[in-house]
């Protein structure tokens, strides 16, 4: 499970038994402001996030905690964005900002 907030952090939690869904597994400080929306590619290779600072980041979700886990970064939208999805395929990533 990854979830993000107004503290500009991507994190990833262990899902793999309702014991341990409140372990942190990875913490990383992903954008300049809060981040609004995140999404795992279909095979789970990728997390995008999307936040207030007009960035769309793409990461490698295999290991956040190298030191170059940023795969891709673009300012996809003049001001903030507030959603990204991936398609069934994988191949596109939508934004919705303004």
């Amino acid at each position: 499970i990854a979830t993000v907030g107004g503290d500009k952090a991507l994190r990833v939690w262990d899902a793999s038994n309702e014991m341990a869904i409140d372990k942190v597994l990875e913490k990383l400080d992903a954008h300049s402001s809060d981040i609004r929306s995140v999404a795992y590619s279909p095979d789970g290779s990728r997390i995008a996030t999307v936040g207030g600072d007009n960035a769309l980041r793409v990461w490698d979700a295999s290991d956040l905690s190298s030191p170059s886990p940023l795969l891709q970064k673009l300012n996809a939208h003049s001001y903030s964005i507030t959603s990204v999805a991936y398609s069934p395929d994988g191949s596109r990533i939508a934004t919705v900002g303004w």
